[in-house]
């Protein structure tokens, strides 16, 4: 008498009886917590479209912001400062925290130099520099511009540390040997020859070709004639 073979239970047997069983138990689950799992689900779903139009609402704001800074500027290269002035406080009052508002700062800032609100220049670049984190040249330009507003009321030791700071933010900039050669001047200013020494030297060695090589030759004579 043959005896009963035992069926061979496979790989393939195990993984189709742990997935067929896994599949009950979701099916289970889902019968049981049907409630709770569409609320998970809806909020999930919500919080897809909240991110969705968080989205489209700051690409919004940013294309609004970008706007008002591109008439701004329009306004202030054609010397229509007060309508300028317009456009860049509705920038920074309303798109505050935007690329253009950070930029809005800059333009204020030298609008402001230009008509003579030296403290105001000063407290516009000051805030472009801390929060503006973009083109090394215009992020120069404003160390630069915050630097004149600090050379302007006497502060000559700051003053030079931020050409000095311009100048090694964008040291190929056309301006570049002009911010280093006013940082040796500013340090002149403030007693400390060894720095503006060190700073005319520089423009001299890295900016030979420059217009202010030759200003800066002429500072370490007349620095020398009074030793």
């Amino acid at each position: 008498m043959l005896k009963p073979q035992k069926k061979k239970i496979t790989k393939k047997a195990l993984k189709e009886d742990k997935f067929v069983e896994a599949a009950l138990n979701a099916k289970t689950y889902l019968e049981e917590n049907s409630k709770q799992v569409m609320i998970v689900v809806g909020v999930v779903l919500a919080l897809i479209i909240l991110i969705i139009l968080y989205r489209n609402h700051q690409q919004t704001r940013d294309l609004k912001a970008a706007t008002l800074l591109g008439l701004a500027q329009v306004e202030y290269q054609n010397m229509n400062y007060a309508k300028a002035r317009q456009f860049l406080n509705q920038l920074l009052e309303d798109y505050d925290g935007t690329d253009a508002a950070d930029q809005g700062y800059f333009v204020l800032a030298n609008l402001n130099y230009q008509q003579g609100k030296y403290e105001e220049a000063e407290a516009a670049f000051k805030k472009f520099i801390d929060s503006y984190d973009g083109s090394k040249i215009l992020k120069a330009s404003g160390l630069a511009g915050y630097a004149a507003c600090l050379e302007h009321r006497g502060a000559h030791q700051e003053a030079a540390e931020y050409y000095l700071k311009a100048q090694k933010t964008a040291p190929d900039f056309v301006e570049a040997a002009n911010y280093l050669y006013l940082a040796g001047r500013n340090f002149l200013k403030a007693g400390q020859k060894d720095k503006a020494k060190k700073a005319f030297e520089t423009v001299i060695k890295k900016y030979e070709k420059s217009n202010r090589a030759n200003d800066a030759k002429a500072q370490l004579i007349i620095m020398a004639e009074e030793k």
